[in-house]
């Protein structure tokens, strides 16, 4: 009661000292007549003789706080207002060394830009205008930054050291308007204070990502170390160990990190892929050797696994080529074969016997594939090329089996296939 009394009585005092002008301001705002206020505030500071009137700044950072909130002032002009009013309240300050009218209110005034700019940057990122958000977001932590420094305290607003739902709110917004150094930087105060949960996931899978992409091999290493401690269950870290042996060239260690990581968890459908893709293009590609039958078999396995967990068709067109490729290949060992003798004659009867199994084998996957493609509303343009290549193969399949009929069927389709 007597800061308040002391704050009344101060105000009466500005009034008969600093003129009725002043008074009449602070009427205004009282009767929430902002822009009249503001206009009225603007005209008082401009003559001067009042430039050194400590409540007049006071009353011009409360001023253009208030008018910022008004309906008909838009984001950017709200922002702007926030700020005169951040550097209006500081000038007060300077200019009453005692700084009293902030004292009554307990610094309120600063308490209240903080949450205005706050809002200011989450409106403005609901409506996708990020680069606005990541500047209010950065003054709202300023005057927060300030707040702590001055040991300002609101009950009702606990102020932290590290507040991680703005870093993170900072970091987001600048990742939205491709400020990639700035939602780096952000990123990194909240993985560098070791701050993991749920919610922060996707800052070390970032991280992790962007040192990976920009060969910083020992930031990387860091963030994955830290990532895998927090969320052990995230298959990103695996993924991207595993595409890193894939570049590294040496293709013992890195199938030995695919099966390891295929044992371990059979059903992560990323890793399981990769893994069939790498082995497809190890016996099939054009630096392919002499075919592993192991490899073969451990291709089909991987291949039938990863089906299991995928939500198109990308695992069942790499298995449509895969099992074409090997009846292509037992086909064209029997053409080979040109010998007459009985063992010759079998041995080509066998290969045959082989391809023709595995083109059997081959068109439940091709059925498939081309029924999840036919009743789809759209197509990508790679989904369109993967349609087109497995009616083609479908095509090429029942031609080698002499049944023109399902051939021309698929011709059909892969001809109705528009890019």
């Amino acid at each position: 009661m007597k800061k308040l009394f002391l704050f009344t009585f101060l105000l009466m005092g500005a009034g008969k000292l600093f003129a009725q002008s002043l008074e009449d301001i602070t009427k205004l705002m009282d009767a929430k007549q902002n822009a009249g206020a503001k206009v009225a505030i603007d005209k008082f500071l401009s003559d001067p003789k009042n430039g050194a009137n400590a409540y007049a700044w006071y009353y011009k950072g409360r001023i253009y706080d208030l008018r910022s909130h008004d309906a008909d002032i838009s984001k950017e002009d709200a922002y702007a207002y926030k700020l005169v009013s951040y550097d209006a309240l500081k000038k007060y300050q300077q200019l009453d060394s005692k700084e009293l009218l902030l004292d009554a209110e307990n610094h309120r005034s600063f308490l209240n830009l903080y949450l205005g700019l706050y809002d200011i940057g989450a409106q403005q990122f609901n409506n996708k205008d990020f680069a606005g958000a990541y500047r209010s977001f950065v003054k709202a932590q300023e005057i927060e930054n300030f707040m702590l420094a001055k040991n300002y305290t609101y009950a009702e607003v606990p102020l932290g050291r590290m507040d991680t739902t703005l870093v993170m709110n900072m970091a987001v917004s600048a990742l939205q308007s491709n400020d990639t150094a700035n939602a780096v930087m952000n990123y990194r105060r909240i993985a560098d204070a070791n701050i993991t949960g749920k919610d922060y996931q996707e800052v070390y899978e970032y991280l992790t990502g962007y040192y990976n992409d920009h060969k910083d091999n020992a930031n990387m290493q860091a963030m994955l170390a830290k990532g895998k401690a927090a969320y052990p269950e995230d298959s990103y870290w695996s993924a991207l160990e595993l595409q890193n042996l894939s570049q590294s060239g040496d293709k013992k260690a890195m199938f030995a990190g695919y099966e390891e990581s295929f044992k371990k968890d059979p059903n992560n459908f990323i890793n399981t892929y990769n893994y069939s893709a790498e082995l497809y293009n190890y016996l099939y590609g054009k630096n392919a050797k002499d075919p592993d039958p192991a490899m073969k078999d451990k291709l089909t396995e991987t291949l039938k696994a990863a089906m299991l967990n995928d939500k198109g068709v990308d695992a069942t067109v790499l298995m449509v080529n895969h099992l074409y490729n090997d009846a292509a290949e037992y086909s064209s060992a029997a053409a080979l074969v040109k010998g007459t003798k009985p063992d010759d004659i079998k041995k080509k009867k066998d290969l045959q016997a082989l391809a023709d199994a595995k083109m059997n084998e081959t068109i439940p996957y091709g059925e498939a594939a081309i029924k999840y493609y036919s009743t789809q509303p759209s197509l990508t343009t790679r989904q369109k090329a993967d349609y087109r290549t497995v009616a083609e193969t479908m095509s090429d399949l029942y031609s080698a089996k002499g049944n023109a009929k399902k051939s021309k069927e698929y011709d059909d389709i892969k001809d109705s296939i528009k890019f």
